[in-house]
C-alpha cells in the first residue's frame, strides 16, 4: 500500500508564521491511514467499502471498490470507510485504519462492527464469520465515530 505509517504527527497545536499558537485539528494524521481506490459503483461519504471481486482483471479487483454488502459474495472483503462521496470511475479516499465517521445501525459504544446486508452500513448483528471492520467509539447512529481495524 502507498500510505506510510512511519511518521505520526502527534501535536495538537503549532506556531504560525507570526509566532501565534494555532490548533492543528483533531484530524491531523490522528494515526489514520488512507488509501485511494476507484469507485466501481456510486459511493457516499461514510459507507464501508469492499474490494469488488466481480471485476475481471485481478488488478481491478485490488483497486476498485463498492459499498460493502454481506449478501453479495463479490463485496465481502471490506477495506475501510469512504472519506468522501464518489461516482463510478472516480477516485475515492478510504480510511483503511484509524478514526473516522461511518454509517452504522443501532449499536453500543465499544461494539465490534462488521458489514451487513444494507450496502455500506456497519452493524453488530452479523455471521460469526464476518470480518471485524471497526470498533465503535461512541455508539451513535446513523453516523458513528469508529476506529477502523487495519486489514493491511
Amino acid at each position: 500500500m502507498a500510505t506510510s505509517t512511519l511518521i505520526q504527527y502527534l501535536e495538537t497545536e503549532q506556531k504560525d508564521g507570526f509566532g501565534a499558537t494555532v490548533a492543528v485539528g483533531a484530524d491531523s494524521m490522528n494515526r489514520r491511514q488512507v488509501e485511494t481506490f476507484i469507485a466501481a459503483a456510486a459511493i457516499t461519504l461514510g459507507q464501508t467499502v469492499s474490494l469488488d471481486a466481480s471485476q475481471t482483471a485481478d488488478g481491478d479487483k485490488a483497486i476498485k471498490v463498492k459499498p460493502s454488502d454481506s449478501g453479495d459474495t463479490d463485496l465481502v472483503c471490506p477495506v475501510g470507510v469512504a472519506l468522501a462521496a464518489a461516482a463510478i470511475g472516480e477516485k475515492v479516499e478510504v480510511c483503511v485504519r484509524g478514526v473516522c465517521k461511518a454509517g452504522a445501525a443501532a449499536h453500543a459504544k465499544g461494539d465490534v462492527l462488521t458489514v451487513t446486508g444494507t450496502a455500506g452500513v456497519l452493524d453488530t448483528t452479523a455471521a460469526a464469520t464476518s470480518p471485524a471492520v471497526a470498533i465503535s467509539l461512541d455508539g451513535a447512529t446513523p453516523i458513528a465515530t469508529v476506529f477502523v481495524r487495519g486489514a493491511f
